[in-house]
């Protein structure tokens, strides 16, 4: 019996990226396949971290299309933003193995982590879209277990099962040869893509199936594998969330920021649909759309306020007439509105009118800009500004304690009662925010044991992070929260339309 071993496997498979949008389709949406991808990578990162991530296949659509091989380095790109080690096959739908791995790296014939040791397989097609083995990989599964007493695992790109366990209309060929070898020598677990379904695990007299789904499906899903002592457990992640937790995403940028990424009025509405949001508010630093770049960034206007915008550097009108373009609704429409040192807001009162929502932050303090920084003045005026900005009439304050995070100071928790106190009083919710920031559970604890409303953001400035709830939704179960959202949550969906 081989040495049990222990290790956290991610699973991706069918990718199926083409950029044409006339290639749009409910069953495979390759042409927002990159920021499926992206959006996985990014989640794998933050909250799962396994030990490695598996690629298995059809990375691409259509890798014939003039601009094929640049989009492939561009998911290359993705893939290297992953915090654990990564392995690659290609499927039927990608170039040749020589010209893909001119691109991506070529894993080694074995791979070994933790007692446990990885299988990579480049299965020619069979008729039909399915696969064989070859003699010369038959063999490399024989001799894997020479010398390694730990547990093997194979990766494939079409799947092997037992025939007739399964609908799934694809295996291999030499299926019965292949599961002999396995058992022969102690192969514990095939991991396959291909069929974008997926299918559970197979234990078949303890040796292991699967087949994961396809992350250009909806719900676009991925797979976490842990082994340890001999047991195997699978949990599917989707990108997509469940439609009926009703959520709104209270804080999403656009094309007009500054820092935007790739954001787009029109690609943000319709990635809501995609990932089961029931809709967002936009909501633009109000700065950046009365300032050019050097005088927001280097923070003069919340010194200088609004009375210092030159009207060369004002897009308002421009911000507000491409949402209305773009088909939004009121409840579609708001503004980030920054917090000046001395707590005006950093807009014009008619401006303000002509938005649905008011998220007001704190992005600056003056007594940061002092050499020698007091502590308790910082407090202070910190203090000082949420107590104007709720009397505002803001709805959210913006990722409560940020200004804190981007600074050498330790977030105050002798600041976080009076900060509900004063929400409490105002009707104002607190935002729960994870762009580039973590968010403290004993913070949402107090908020939740006050009565505060909270209001989910993902304060996206790149399309991938549009609604993406599920560090919000972990934060909220850690805190021991199991109730209905509905009732805690500022959220636009649940109440009649402006």
């Amino acid at each position: 019996m081989p040495v049990s071993g222990q290790i956290k496997i991610v699973v991706i498979a069918d990718i199926h990226h083409e950029r044409n949008e006339s290639a749009v389709s409910s069953s495979r949406r390759t042409e927002i396949a990159d920021i499926l991808f992206l959006r996985a990578v990014h989640r794998i990162n933050r909250m799962i971290r396994p030990d490695i991530t598996v690629i298995l296949g059809d990375i691409q659509n259509a890798p014939t299309l003039p601009d094929g091989l640049k989009q492939l380095e561009q998911l290359r790109e993705t893939a290297s933003l992953l915090k654990s080690p990564w392995l690659i096959i290609p499927g039927n739908h990608d170039v040749p193995p020589d010209q893909f791995y001119s691109i991506f790296p070529k894993p080694d014939e074995t791979t070994d982590l933790n007692g446990v040791r990885l299988l990579p397989f480049l299965d020619p097609d069979e008729p039909g879209l399915n696969a064989a083995r070859s003699g010369r990989d038959l063999t490399r599964m024989r001799q894997a277990r020479a010398g390694w007493h730990g547990q093997i695992i194979t990766l494939q790109h079409v799947p092997v099962f037992p025939p007739g366990r399964t609908n799934c209309p694809y295996n291999h060929v030499n299926a019965d040869e292949i599961i002999k070898v396995m058992r022969q020598n102690g192969i514990v677990l095939a991991i396959s893509g291909h069929y974008h379904d997926g299918f559970k695990m197979i234990d078949d007299d303890g040796l292991c199936f699967l087949t994961a789904p396809a992350l250009c499906k909806p719900p676009f899903s991925f797979l976490e594998i842990d082994l340890a002592h001999d047991q195997i457990t699978v949990t599917q992640h989707d990108l997509r969330l469940p439609e009926k937790l009703n959520l709104w995403d209270m804080h999403t940028h656009t094309q007009f920021a500054y820092c935007s990424e790739n954001m787009n009025v029109l690609k943000s509405m319709r990635l809501a649909q995609d990932f089961g949001l029931a809709g967002l508010t936009f909501t633009e630093h109000s700065g950046q759309l009365y300032f050019d770049n050097n005088t927001y960034w280097s923070q003069t206007c919340l010194a200088e306020g609004i009375a210092s915008a030159q009207k060369q550097n004002e897009r308002m009108e421009s911000y507000l007439a491409a949402l209305n373009t773009a088909g939004c609704r009121p409840v579609n429409i708001g503004l980030e509105v920054d917090c000046c040192y001395d707590g005006r807001l950093l807009a014009r009162p008619p401006d303000c009118d002509r938005v649905t929502y008011l998220l007001g932050s704190i992005h600056g303090l003056a007594a940061m800009k002092n050499p020698q920084v007091d502590p308790d003045a910082v407090g202070d005026e910190f203090l000082a500004m949420v107590s104007r900005l709720v009397r505002s009439d803001i709805d959210v304050l913006a990722h409560p304690f940020r200004v804190f995070s981007r600074s050498p100071f330790k977030i105050p928790e002798s600041l976080y009662d009076p900060v509900i106190g004063l929400l409490k009083k105002s009707g104002v919710a607190a935002e729960i925010n994870f762009h580039t920031q973590t968010t403290d559970p004993e913070f949402v604890r107090r908020c939740l044991a006050a009565g505060v409303k909270l209001a989910f953001g993902s304060d996206a400035h790149n399309l991938y992070e549009i609604g993406e709830f599920a560090p919000h939704l972990a934060l909220l179960r850690d805190c021991g929260f199991d109730g209905d959202l509905n009732e805690i949550l500022l959220n636009p969906g649940l109440s009649p339309s402006p």
